[in-house]
């Protein structure tokens, strides 16, 4: 207990110093700061999936200690259900689906944009439980072969995928009669996942070997779910697997599968860890984001650099021209019409120079300067923003493997940033922004890290 009050001091102070340090950075840059402080919002969560035989509710029970959920062979739940402690003063029982997602206390906004019908299938219920004081369970629907959206009435994958991304723990459980076999959990693994949540939050279990008719049996089903992996995730190297079975009263359970009775024990004490994984996550993800807000700044800085210089070369060339035509713009006029009688050059160079000598030569300089400032905000400036808009690339020096990973992931931005609002960004001061950033990073988000070390 005293390590999660640790942890949600420092979730707190992570809380207060981003704003601080960072909040009128990422305004002026595009980026929303509540969305990386969403996951802050609430207690670390734990997402459960797998198909509808794998024991995700079994599982669920059996680590609350309590009957919360629907058990059975057959489906017997086809909702979201959020499984939580009530706040101090609040009464046990279910909130439905629209009440979770309008309620600011919790990180479940998101979810609106899925419909009416997700929210037909979305519950919280409210369980006194001394360990969901700290973490919160999701109970998703099983998975299943060949259903669509339409089948649904919602989007099953999208649902799983921003649940993943609030999540800090994701338990993805199979059985031994269909061992990754599902299309659904292709899907998941596949597209899912690798775009919400990094690999060191999935635990993959594969559950309910007690009803193995054998260790041969218990081995194929092993061998199965390996190379299913290994084609859904496309890793040659197979993550740990817990081999896992319910532990209830009266089940016999052969003699040869106890040896894997502690499993289940080492995968519940992995998920009582949740607190601290959460701080790690946020931090990579604090860590991920700021530091694609440093590239994103760069490539701007690099953008505004750019446009100085092109805008230094032409403006020499705008000058060089505008002189030009104040000491020679009267004179190619009076050699094509005859006027003015005396132009500037003959008076300056015969010396009958005087105050209204100058009125020609200033309407040619200013003329020069109005259709050049014309031109470079017309044409030249639009073919500037458009050749960086198309091409951002040149942009930036990627130094580091870390970087050209990053630069995928903001290109569009920054290409759209230079495309709508390019006038106001070759203004700003990108190096003095660039700088806090860089700093903030160094200093404060490394001094994070090394306090989570310590719990």
């Amino acid at each position: 207990m005293a390590e999660n009050n640790s942890a949600k001091a420092l979730k707190k102070e992570l809380e207060e110093i981003l704003p601080l340090k960072l909040g009128q950075i990422f305004q002026t840059y595009g980026l929303d700061l509540d969305e990386l402080l969403v996951p802050l919002k609430w207690k670390p969560m734990i997402l459960l999936i797998g198909n509808y035989s794998s024991g995700k509710s079994t599982f669920i029970n059996e680590f609350l200690g309590k009957e919360i959920q629907r058990t059975g062979q057959a489906p017997t739940d086809d909702s979201f259900t959020i499984i939580t402690a009530p706040d101090e003063g609040e009464p046990e029982g279910d909130l439905t689906g629209s009440t979770v997602v309008n309620d600011d206390r919790f990180p479940f906004e998101a979810l609106r944009g899925f419909g009416e019908k997700l929210l037909a299938h979305l519950s919280m219920k409210r369980v006194r439980s001394d360990v969901l004081e700290d973490i919160a369970l999701i109970d998703t629907p099983g998975m299943l072969d060949s259903v669509t959206e339409k089948d649904r009435g919602y989007d099953y994958l999208g649902v799983i995928g921003e649940l993943a991304k609030l999540s800090d723990l994701i338990v993805l459980m199979f059985d031994p009669h269909k061992a990754g076999t599902i299309k659904e959990t292709y899907k998941v693994l596949r597209v899912t996942l690798p775009g919400a949540a990094g690999e060191d939050r999935v635990r993959f279990v594969l559950n309910r070997i007690d009803e193995c008719e054998s260790l041969e049996d218990l081995v194929r089903a092993y061998g199965t779910l390996c190379w299913n992996l290994s084609q859904m995730t496309g890793r040659k190297d197979i993550p740990r697997i817990y081999l896992t079975y319910a532990q209830i009263e009266g089940r016999h359970v052969p003699e040869e599968f106890k040896v894997w009775s502690k499993e289940r024990d080492e995968l519940k004490k992995s998920l009582l860890d949740a607190p601290r994984m959460r701080l790690y996550h946020m931090l990579q993800e604090v860590d991920n984001v700021v530091r694609e807000l440093a590239l994103e700044i760069e490539a701007l800085d690099g953008f505004k650099r750019r446009f100085k210089k092109r805008l230094w070369r032409f403006f020499k060339s705008l000058m060089f021209t505008a002189t030009a035509a104040f000491f020679f713009g009267d004179l190619v006029m009076n050699l094509l019409t005859g006027y003015p009688d005396s132009p500037f050059v003959i008076d300056l160079v015969t010396g009958k120079f005087g105050l209204d000598s100058l009125l020609w030569p200033i309407i040619w300089f200013l003329l020069v300067i109005a259709g050049g400032s014309c031109l470079f905000q017309k044409i030249t400036f639009p073919r500037f923003v458009r050749r960086y808009a198309l091409s951002p690339d040149a942009l930036v020096v990627l130094k580091s493997p870390y970087e050209r990973d990053l630069w995928p992931r903001i290109r569009a931005r920054v290409a759209e940033l230079i495309e709508r609002h390019a006038r106001r960004y070759v203004w700003l001061p990108h190096s003095k922004n660039l700088e806090k950033v860089r700093g903030f990073l160094k200093k404060d988000l490394q001094s994070f890290y090394e306090k989570v070390k310590q719990y």
